[in-house]
């Protein structure tokens, strides 16, 4: 219900699109900016539940934070339909051809509802800390964390931004001793995530006051600096991230230490790390039936010597992309700024499309062992080898022969329907297909 209210809040404020104009500064430079943010409440009924469960809430806390969480629902959405009346009582008090005058009148209001809301919730939360006794309170600096975290971690852009580790510890299900010896690493991880996910996020949010200015005093270069700030402080909630997973992962046990590292390593970087057709193939040919022993030792040897060539190419390529996205997205506000300028900037090239097609033509290398290896049929059957069998060419003529003909016959039929006298229900004639009204006797 709210959602939809404030999507028909940004449709209806006008001002000769003022509003949509001063959301899509960052936009124009290919940046995150603040605007959505102020139109999403910082408190939701997830969050209450969050509470409940974290702070260990008995019936009457929970009754009154429920409370609590619908006087500042009501009131978020009464600020927010406040919003919109205020741009609409404008409209008649600013000059619609001075469009700096209109960006500073609105990104102004903009900011007196974005206190507003921060105002509305940092009072709900007050109120529920107010709720709390001493032991409940060792626990609010863990829930509050928690609560920015699933709000904003969500906003990452570069690879491993947007992990959570205490998920993925989480889900290995550790023993508890395991788990109770780890624990310290695992406050000390929540501290510094925290720590640098609220530095990013202050800044995304307050950065939109010099994009707004660029826009004014066309001064793109602000869009620059601005970019480069915010990959900077998305490198430091990364460079987290990828410090404790070694980290955390050095102090795993064998078995849930690759568990952990292979579930990390296939999220962050799924393009380089999930299975390959090679893969596919060499694990279904270890599964045929009727080969000796030492066949299948040798087809292991190969598959071996294959994983361990792609690893190598596996870990150059997580390098090149891990230094590639940060450069892609300054290219893209570097690109935006000389396009607001009349100019133009040289094209980026992702360098890693070279490394992959390397890595599969290594593939194939592998592949064509394997296929020394077994008759033609045997590796036929297995799931995913078309790719690697050549075609015959006669099969290949024989196919290109029966199109030419196909084509050849539709033409053929097209054209002698072109030629074909019109018949009836052709709906060509000057009669057919009009309508003829009933007539009826004269009384």
């Amino acid at each position: 219900m709210r959602a939809l209210q404030i999507k028909r809040t940004l449709r209806t404020v006008a001002l000769g699109g003022a509003l949509a104009a001063t959301a899509a500064a960052p936009a124009q430079f290919g940046l995150s900016g603040g605007i959505g943010e102020a139109f999403r409440p910082s408190f939701t009924s997830r969050d209450v539940q969050l509470a409940v469960q974290m702070l260990d809430l008995d019936d009457a806390q929970k009754f009154i934070l429920e409370t609590l969480y619908d006087d500042y629902d009501a009131e978020f959405i009464t600020g927010v339909d406040g919003f919109r009346q205020n741009m609409t009582s404008m409209r008649t008090e600013i000059d619609p051809n001075d469009p700096g005058q209109i960006m500073r009148v609105v990104f102004g209001t903009m900011n007196e509802w974005r206190n507003e809301s921060r105002h509305l919730a940092d009072q709900l939360m007050e109120d529920l800390q107010g709720l709390l006794n001493d032991e409940q309170l060792e626990y609010w600096g863990s829930f509050n964390r928690k609560l920015f975290r699933l709000k904003y971690i969500r906003n990452g852009q570069l690879p491993g931004e947007k992990l959570d580790l205490l998920n993925d510890v989480r889900d290995l299900e550790l023993r508890a001793d395991v788990t109770l010896l780890l624990q310290p690493l695992l406050d000390e991880y929540e501290l510094q995530l925290d720590g640098a996910l609220r530095r990013r996020e202050d800044y995304m949010q307050t950065s939109q006051t010099a994009l707004i200015e660029a826009i004014q005093e066309e001064n793109y270069d602000i869009g620059i600096e601005v970019a480069a700030r915010q990959v900077a402080l998305r490198k430091g909630v990364r460079d987290v991230n990828e410090q404790y997973t070694l980290t955390i992962a050095e102090a795993l046990p064998d078995e849930p230490r690759q568990q952990f590292l292979d579930s990390i390593r296939q999220r962050t970087y799924p393009r380089v790390y999930r299975r390959t057709p090679a893969m596919r193939v060499f694990d279904a040919a270890l599964e045929l039936e009727d080969l000796d022993s030492a066949l299948l030792e040798a087809i292991n040897e190969i598959r071996m010597a294959y994983l361990a060539e792609a690893d190598v190419f596996n870990t150059h390529l997580v390098q090149m992309i891990r230094d590639f996205k940060p450069r892609e997205i300054k290219y893209k506000v570097e690109q935006a700024a000389a396009r607001l300028g009349g100019g133009k900037t040289d094209r980026l090239t992702d360098p890693t499309r070279a490394e992959f097609t390397k890595r599969a033509e290594m593939s194939k290398r592998y592949i064509d062992q394997l296929k020394s290896l077994l008759t033609a049929e045997q590796f036929a059957s297995l799931p995913g080898s078309r790719r690697w069998i050549k075609p015959d060419p006669a099969a290949i003529d024989a196919a290109r022969e029966r199109v030419t003909r196909a084509k050849a016959a539709n033409l053929k039929g097209r054209t002698l329907g072109e030629r074909s006298p019109p018949g009836p229900g052709s709906g060509i004639s000057d009669t057919e297909g009009k309508k003829v009204p009933n007539k009826t006797p004269d009384n």
